[in-house]
């Protein structure tokens, strides 16, 4: 059954809300842009294939199939092929034959791999913490920042 909806009637928490996300995207790419440069610049990895990383080395040592890496992070499993590929490449990830079906791929983090990420991610956490932290007195993001924030203080509902 759908919900009706009275066009005349504001609806205060559809409109807070959708002032919240217009605030919280272009939040986001900001973060995501200087996150990716700060960990291009120390680590020689950018955020994207960070993340897919991580992904990898939590769920060692059972491995991961491109879709599901995909599903994990959010993105296009062609995205995520591409990603696993060039983890791949570098040797930070190894692609490991499936048994019951060998052209689908699954992929696992190698011990570079998952030392890369160990390392990566205090930079991420550092990184992203001081983020927050500065965006909680800049205007434009103050609120979105201070809502991100306390929602990490609070317990998740039952």
């Amino acid at each position: 059954m759908t919900e009706t909806h009275d066009e005349g009637a504001p609806d205060a928490d559809a409109d807070f809300t959708s002032r919240l996300w217009e605030r919280m995207v272009p939040m986001y790419s900001l973060l995501e842009g200087k996150l990716d440069r700060v960990l291009t610049h120390r680590h020689n990895i950018g955020l994207g294939a960070l993340m897919a990383l991580g992904q990898l080395a939590r769920s060692s040592p059972a491995p991961l199939s491109v879709s599901g890496v995909a599903g994990r992070l959010g993105v296009s499993v062609s995205s995520a092929s591409r990603v696993l590929a060039r983890l791949e490449e570098q040797g930070r990830a190894v692609r490991v034959a499936w048994p019951c079906d060998r052209r689908a791929g699954r992929f696992t983090a190698t011990a570079a791999g998952a030392h890369l990420w160990t390392h990566a991610r205090r930079t991420l956490d550092r990184e992203l913490s001081a983020e927050f932290r500065a965006l909680r007195y800049n205007e434009r993001y103050a609120h979105v920042a201070a809502r991100l924030c306390r929602a990490e203080d609070e317990p998740p509902a039952p």
